[in-house]
């Protein structure tokens, strides 16, 4: 009796490919948005970090660093940003000392300097600044290591590289100049010298950090700016890109997420200095208490110091406002 072995028709083949291809189809968004939670589950652990290095930095000289060192009446100064003055508490302390011994021991902590393209300017090939510090980027974004800015003051035209961060610190919803200073309702701006003491709202109600992604293009829009950890580039408020170095406003203007037809022009602040994530839905906040909130993008936003306007409250120090749910 001869017996024939039977093997997958074509029909049978094709049916099985085609199910094998709809399961795959089926299993790649549930791995993207597992991948995706993971990328923000460290991206809040790193702002966790950068909040407690805040608060060490608090306790051992009872106030906060400035958002970067400033020069009254001038683009000028040492302008290492807060980023730069907390490396001791990001376990970072070497790379702290390299920048001190690079400028001539003029530490970030001390010194007016005559403006940081000349501090530059003594870096070997700027390496120490150009060091990509993972607990400064978002795993979500996907802009290069390094951002490279223009320099006025004392090397005007020239620019340098520096190491990217996609953290800056929320300086409040107005500027204002005080003896030539910027000043802000924040807690965090130029040459500013805040304690807890002065959060007046409350720590659990204000905004200490929070995200802003590289510059890119989502749905023909364009969205994000650049920031890098060391301090500020130049002191020249009115350019706004000098000072969204390292910090960054949450104006009516500059909402959260915010984006424009177009890249902004050098003396256009939207959005280089909004904040911003490529988190779907919102971004990553530290509180002043040190934790970390993850914050619609449709938050209610106004006028600063009325009610309703949350987005705006909680970046101020003592508008007096309740701020509620959010």
């Amino acid at each position: 009796m001869i017996r024939f072995k039977r093997g997958f028709t074509l029909i049978e083949l094709l049916v099985v490919i085609a199910v094998i291809a709809v399961l795959i189809a089926l299993l790649l968004p549930a791995v993207q948005q597992a991948r995706e939670a993971a990328r923000r589950s460290q991206c809040k652990n790193n702002l966790k970090q950068l909040g407690l290095a805040l608060h060490g930095y608090h306790e051992t000289l009872t106030v906060l660093p400035s958002g970067y060192g400033g020069k009254p009446n001038s683009n000028l100064g040492n302008l290492w940003g807060w980023g730069a003055m907390i490396l001791p508490y990001i376990d970072q302390t070497p790379m702290y000392n390299a920048i001190s011994t690079a400028t001539g021991g003029t530490s970030p902590l001390g010194g007016s300097g005559t403006g940081f393209g000349a501090i530059m300017t003594t870096l070997p090939a700027n390496a120490t600044v150009q060091t990509n510090l993972p607990v400064y980027r978002c795993p979500s974004d996907t802009g290069s290591n390094l951002v490279t800015f223009p320099i006025n003051g004392s090397v005007a035209g020239t620019t340098f590289v520096f190491g990217r961060s996609n953290y800056p610190a929320v300086s409040g919803t107005t500027v204002s100049f005080v003896g030539g200073l910027a000043v802000t309702d924040g807690a965090f701006t130029e040459s500013s010298s805040v304690r807890f003491q002065n959060f007046t709202d409350g720590l659990s109600n204000t905004f200490l950090l929070g995200e802003r992604r590289s510059p890119t293009v989502v749905n023909g829009l364009y969205t994000g700016g650049d920031t890098m950890w060391v301090g500020a580039n130049d002191d020249y408020i009115p350019g706004w890109q000098g000072y969204s170095a390292a910090l960054g406003l949450c104006d009516q203007p500059n909402i959260l997420n915010v984006k424009v037809v177009a890249a902004p022009a050098g003396a256009t602040n939207t959005p280089y200095i909004a904040f911003s994530s490529p988190h779907p839905g919102g971004a990553h906040f530290v509180m002043g208490d040190g934790s970390v909130r993850f914050v619609s993008d449709n938050i209610a936003t106004g006028p600063p110091n009325t009610a309703g306007s949350t987005y705006q409250n909680l970046s101020s120090l003592r508008d007096g406002q309740v701020v509620g749910e959010f």
